[in-house]
């Protein structure tokens, strides 16, 4: 299964991610601040569950009504991925365009 990580910067507390499975895709948004916590210890209590496993390894649970699933993501590449979001919204610098954000969930 690959996933494809996105960052948008006008979305700056959120990643998406994109899992694609054979013929089926599935997408989630995770705050990027579980994501940058889950590399040092486990955290989520919710649908996102993030920890590390040892060595490089992560791994991710994602909760649904009926579903379970679990994934194992290199600690190193995810770090990698935050380390571009930081350089382009530094941590407390987020600032939400709400008349953007409007617009995307009316459309």
């Amino acid at each position: 299964m690959n996933v494809d990580l996105q960052y948008r910067s006008d979305d700056p507390h959120a990643v998406t991610l994109r899992f694609q499975a054979r013929d089926q895709e599935s997408t989630w948004l995770v705050g990027r601040e579980l994501l940058a916590d889950g590399l040092l210890a486990p955290t989520g209590l919710g649908d996102v569950r993030l920890r590390p496993e040892g060595g490089d390894v992560l791994v991710l649970e994602l909760f649904t009504e009926d579903s379970h699933a679990v994934f194992h993501m290199s600690a190193e590449d995810l770090d990698r991925f935050l380390e571009s979001t930081y350089a382009a919204v530094p941590a407390g610098r987020e600032v939400v365009d709400f008349e953007l954000l409007l617009k995307d969930l009316l459309a």
